[in-house]
């Protein structure tokens, strides 16, 4: 019966080693699932304004004071999210992915693409340092981009996501 205990602890350190230790290019599938979602729910409605810019921002975020209409900082301990915002793109502009592909291709762990509703979303993981990763997230003309440890990876593009199909600008 001990033995098999021992067994059984074993196992189960493993398995928590393991999880503790997924590569940057699983947590990435499973990042881009759930940006997808969110991409496609387009459920989180504006509370915030900065200029003529409204959005989402989660209730974890802080925003900068500097921030203005066309770059707002957001904020969670330390991580900086930027939300930038080009007012002459429009929802399903492609231009922010284009220039990712020309820009990063040796460091790009991964992107995946969405459209829906005359819109074009992306999100894209860049790998950074050992366990440093660029996260972005676009929808037409919004970006929100951060640099992250990769563990934060599948939450953060989630939010991202969330924050950049909700923004709302006049000429958006």
């Amino acid at each position: 019966m001990l033995r098999s205990g021992k067994v059984f602890l074993l196992l189960l350190l493993a398995v928590v080693l393991v999880g503790c230790n997924q590569k940057v290019e699983v947590r990435t599938d499973d990042a881009f699932v759930s940006a997808k979602k969110a991409f496609e729910l387009n459920s989180k409605k504006t509370n915030q304004t900065v200029g003529d810019l409204d959005f989402y921002k989660p209730p974890t975020l802080r925003i900068d004071k500097e921030s203005i209409s066309q770059k707002i900082v957001l904020t969670k301990r330390n991580d900086s999210f930027y939300l930038t915002v080009n007012p002459n793109e429009k929802k399903n502009s492609q231009v922010y992915y284009d220039v990712l592909l020309t820009d990063e291709p040796d460091h790009l762990v991964g992107a995946q693409t969405f459209s829906k509703d005359d819109a074009f979303g992306f999100v894209a993981v860049i790998q950074k340092g050992e366990k440093q990763v660029e996260l972005i997230a676009n929808v037409g003309g919004a970006k929100v981009e951060t640099v992250t440890n990769e563990a934060n990876t599948d939450a953060y593009l989630e939010k991202m996501m969330e924050i950049a199909r909700s923004v709302q600008h006049d000429d958006l």
